[in-house]
């Protein structure tokens, strides 16, 4: 099993040395998959299985917040990084591999929430599902887990812990 969830630090603005184009992305997600479904790799393994997670949405309040400097020197948008979410599920539906769409199912909550006003936050409600406006807190991980969990369902009933010899 593969989870490639990766796209976060590659979203940040170009001027940042851990960033990448949306092509620099693209192309290296392919080259992840095809290190494992490519029979010429040396690390062919068609039995593994791949999941594609998207990056999570940003807290740009709360990146604001944690890092003084944000506010002069921007480096990381939540437009920018729904474009790399996007990126993320195409190359996932490219290559036949499942995915899972992190990124809409928090912003999804935060727009409802706020629209319903059952989170009440300085940071837009981004703070219900991030720690520090870019990575999981407790409530973001529960959500990850369930939607894996809800994959496997689909997909690979046969990996869930009641299909596995005991």
């Amino acid at each position: 099993m593969l989870f490639i969830c990766i796209g976060a630090n590659d979203a940040r603005l170009p001027s940042k040395t851990d960033s990448s184009t949306l092509e620099q992305y693209q192309n290296n997600m392919h080259s992840i998959i095809s290190l494992l479904r490519d029979p010429a790799s040396e690390y062919y393994s068609p039995k593994t299985r791949i999941l594609v997670i998207t990056p999570p949405p940003i807290g740009e309040l709360m990146i604001q917040s944690y890092t003084p400097t944000f506010a002069a020197d921007p480096f990381v948008f939540n437009n920018r990084t729904r474009l790399f979410a996007e990126m993320a599920k195409q190359v996932a539906r490219e290559a036949n591999v499942p995915f899972i769409d992190l990124y809409s199912e928090i912003e999804n909550r935060v727009r409802e929430e706020q629209a319903t006003g059952t989170w009440v936050s300085r940071y837009d409600g981004y703070d219900n599902y991030l720690v520090d406006g870019v990575h999981l807190n407790n409530k973001g991980n529960m959500l990850l887990y369930n939607l894996i969990l809800t994959t496997f369902k689909v997909v690979w009933p046969e990996m869930l812990p009641k299909s596995l010899p005991s």
